[in-house]
């Protein structure tokens, strides 16, 4: 089992929790990389913007193209899985990455100042793979 980053603006957060919360995409660009995560996998939610993590999702299905739009009539996330909720946290519930344990736990943050953005690196992007050590702690 691995775990991927899947990011969510404030917006696609909110229709998302709106939704069934079955199937979570991700842009065309994403494809090479989608090809790659197995059933059984888990997304590990992140919300830009107010920098706070706020789910885990269970890959239910292989990667497939779908142009029915979930967020917006030109919805740009077709690349899309089944997913099954493990964990959705309300917004005011969502956790911070910025809270001095966590902040200290992950290894991308550890080494870097709050305030600085040298570490925003490893989450600018969906599909990257978090490390066990650092999911395990957010699975806590």
């Amino acid at each position: 089992m691995a775990y991927f980053l899947n990011l969510f603006s404030p917006t696609t957060y909110e229709v998302f929790s709106q939704t069934e919360m079955n199937i979570s995409g991700f842009r065309l660009r994403h494809k090479n990389v989608a090809q790659n995560i197995a059933i059984g996998d888990k997304f590990i939610c992140y919300m830009t913007k107010l920098s706070r993590w706020v789910g885990v999702l269970e890959v239910m299905s292989t990667a497939f193209e779908d142009n029915t739009p979930i967020y917006e009539e030109n919805d740009p996330f077709v690349v899309r899985f089944k997913v099954k909720p493990l964990a959705w946290l309300a917004r005011e519930a969502a956790i911070s990455i910025h809270e001095d344990e966590l902040w200290n736990s992950l290894s991308f943050t550890k080494d870097h100042n709050k305030n600085s953005s040298t570490w925003t690196g490893k989450i600018r992007s969906s599909l990257g793979q978090l490390k066990d050590m650092m999911v395990n702690y957010l699975r806590k």
